[in-house]
């Protein structure tokens, strides 16, 4: 920026100081009110421009730095040489440019410059570059946040394997040491039996040796004769016991050890690590200054007529009921095919996780009722719960909330494109909120509608009141609409990568989809393919499958075929 409040140049040459009202670009002097009107009326300086010196003071550096003397002459630039690129004086010209063919007079090569086109396309190419700078710059933000969750979604699962982990550790170390003590009592139990066993034997001897020497001292030699007889019959026969008894396994010392599992025993030497980092880059949305489109053929990519599309069935399958019977008014397909299900009935409160078989995984339940859904990630979700105003972010292999956004109105249908999530809320608006819930931009609606579908820089949306189907910019403008019959009631709506819109209509039990370009309908399914007051619908562009939903929780995927 120039110098405050200068002082007049023209006065401060007759020491004199004056406060400048004008500045004079030509003169390069700042000029105060008495010298301006004599400025205006000599004849060298009367068809000077000047301007007030607040506005210059406005002027960037760079400007006010631009000097019109020659800085090798000290003498005016009065040529512009197209060659070079330059301005130069008379010296200039005798000296470096006498064999230049574009030389112009610098007033005339200036005159109209502010309105030339060159000053336009500039100004164009760095509104441009402006925008796709603010674009990238928003673009890591939301890398950023993305992640933030995906950090929160990775120590959640290593803290669910270390716990699955330390679980069945647990589980398996009960076993042992239960059976330890099992075989430990038993084993002490027949060890108290063999001694017990041994000890009445060895009473019986003791009862024979007291009774021999008695009978050696007292007893008659007959008596003697027939008390050894029937001892050595006794004696035999405890012998007999005890050599069977030392030949039984159950004489044999008991040692109980336990041998622990060579993956335990080493597993400080062989799991050296809890798992591995992975860091991966994924290409960048590429954005194409202004400058470089010039010249270039724009190619639109052509779209088959939706009377080629043709639908094979997959298959159908129920959701299971909650407590009571469902009620799905949203639904998205993960990568891995995966699908996910909204089920708002007020009792129930869940979303519903299947594989691609139709067969039930678990469900995660809402203090809340949830309405929509979309996919985020390959394990992450985005919910609305439209009563408390708020967006889940919920991790469906942990069943776990990593974050939670609040907005200000009612929220309904979402979808998840290029990092931001489009919300269609109560107000008449979608809203464009970044992974970290900051409102990026606010779309305004035609008319009320409940589910949105994005497609690069374009949304769709369903007034179901008016049965009217908008397509529009990101300003909200609409580029087509489409209207239905009143009482058909379309509220569920999903595009494919060519842009054709498919649409749930409610209340006449049918599946109509609509031309890319917003000209041309045709119905798709109706009440004789089992279709009854659907609301859900979901397209899965990478694998071309369809998925629609009766609110009653039937569901049908097919593979659409052009």
């Amino acid at each position: 920026m120039a110098t405050a409040e200068p002082s007049c140049d023209i006065c401060l040459n007759l020491h004199v100081t004056k406060s400048a009202s004008v500045w004079c670009s030509e003169c390069e002097e700042a000029i105060c009110q008495d010298c301006e009107q004599r400025h205006r009326i000599q004849k060298a300086t009367k068809n000077h421009k000047t301007i007030p010196t607040e506005d210059y003071q406005e002027l960037p550096i760079s400007i006010t730095n631009i000097k019109l003397e020659c800085e090798d002459h000290n003498r005016k630039l009065d040529f512009y040489c197209s060659i070079h690129n330059e301005p130069c004086c008379t010296r200039c010209v005798s000296e470096k440019h006498k064999d230049c063919r574009e030389l112009k007079p610098l007033p005339e090569v200036a005159d109209g410059v502010k309105s030339s086109a060159a000053l336009f396309d500039l100004q164009d190419r760095v509104s441009d570059m402006s925008q796709i700078i603010d674009q990238l710059i928003q673009e890591k933000l939301d890398n950023k946040s993305t992640l933030q969750i995906q950090s929160t979604t990775n120590i959640a699962e290593v803290e669910r394997v270390r716990k699955a982990v330390n679980k069945h550790l647990d589980t398996i170390q009960e076993e042992l040491l239960t059976n330890h003590g099992d075989d430990d009592r038993q084993q002490r139990d027949d060890i108290d039996c063999l001694v017990d066993k041994l000890s009445k034997m060895k009473t019986n001897v003791d009862e024979i040796a007291n009774a021999f020497d008695k009978t050696k001292q007292h007893a008659s030699n007959f008596q003697t004769f027939l008390g050894i007889n029937k001892w050595i019959r006794e004696i035999e026969n405890h012998e007999m016991e005890l050599r069977s008894a030392q030949n039984d396994q159950s004489m044999a010392n008991v040692d109980i050890q336990i041998k622990i599992n060579p993956f335990l025993s080493n597993i400080e030497r062989d799991v050296s690590e809890f798992g591995k980092l992975e860091i991966n880059f994924s290409p960048s949305t590429k954005l194409v200054l202004r400058k470089d489109q010039q010249g270039q053929q724009i190619l639109i990519p052509s779209s088959p007529s939706i009377s080629q599309i043709q639908l094979s069935t997959i298959r159908s399958f129920d959701i299971p009921k909650g407590e009571s019977q469902c009620m799905i008014t949203g639904c998205d397909m993960f990568e891995d095919e995966r699908m996910i299900f909204v089920d708002s009935r007020d009792v129930n409160k869940r979303i519903v996780v299947m594989n691609n078989k139709g067969s039930f995984i678990k469900e995660i339940k809402f203090k809340d009722i949830p309405f929509d859904v979309t996919i985020i990630d390959s394990n992450t979700a985005a919910v609305t719960l439209y009563n408390i105003k708020n967006i889940s972010i919920v991790d469906v292999n942990v069943c776990k909330t990593l974050q939670t956004i609040t907005v200000n109105n009612k929220c309904y249908g979402i979808r998840f494109i290029d990092g931001k999530l489009f919300v269609s809320m109560g107000d008449k608006t979608i809203k464009i909120f970044n992974l970290s819930g900051n409102v990026l931009s606010t779309v305004s609606k035609h008319n009320e509608a409940t589910y949105c579908s994005v497609m690069n820089q374009t949304i769709y949306y369903a007034a179901e009141e008016v049965a009217i189907i908008y397509c529009c910019d990101l300003n909200g403008s609409a580029q087509w609409k489409f209207s239905c019959e009143k009482f058909e009631y379309p509220k569920g709506i999903t595009h494919d990568s060519s842009g054709n819109v498919f649409v749930a209509c409610r209340d006449v039990n049918k599946v109509i989809v609509i031309e890319f370009s917003g000209k041309e309908s045709r119905v798709l399914l109706t009440c004789d393919d089992g279709i009854k007051r659907p609301l859900a619908i979901h397209y899965n562009r990478k694998s071309d499958i369809l998925l629609v939903c009766n609110r009653s929780g039937q569901c049908f995927m097919y593979k659409i075929i052009n």
